[in-house]
């Protein structure tokens, strides 16, 4: 029984190497995969982030003109009058 263990052996290890390369280049194509993948994610979140905080300046002003008092706006163009020379 001891040589057909043995032989069990050299066989298990013979095929792990010569799976060993096939095994290791399906491994590097697969996280090269996710990592483009993720790559892609991040330029869709980016988006999605610059597009929020352009609503979200925009909300801002929005309210900010609805709260203006004429004297507000008029105190404005006077500021602005004096910045400009």
């Amino acid at each position: 029984m001891e040589p057909l263990g043995f032989i069990l052996g050299v066989v298990t290890f013979n095929a792990f190497v010569r799976a060993k390369e096939p095994i290791r280049k399906a491994t590097i194509m697969a996280t090269s995969q996710v990592m483009n993948i993720a790559e892609h994610a991040k330029g869709a979140v980016y988006g999605i982030k610059e597009e929020v905080e352009d609503i979200i300046a925009e909300a801002h002003y929005e309210n900010m003109k609805r709260n203006m008092t004429p004297l507000d706006y008029y105190q404005g163009e006077v500021d602005q009058q004096f910045t400009e020379h």
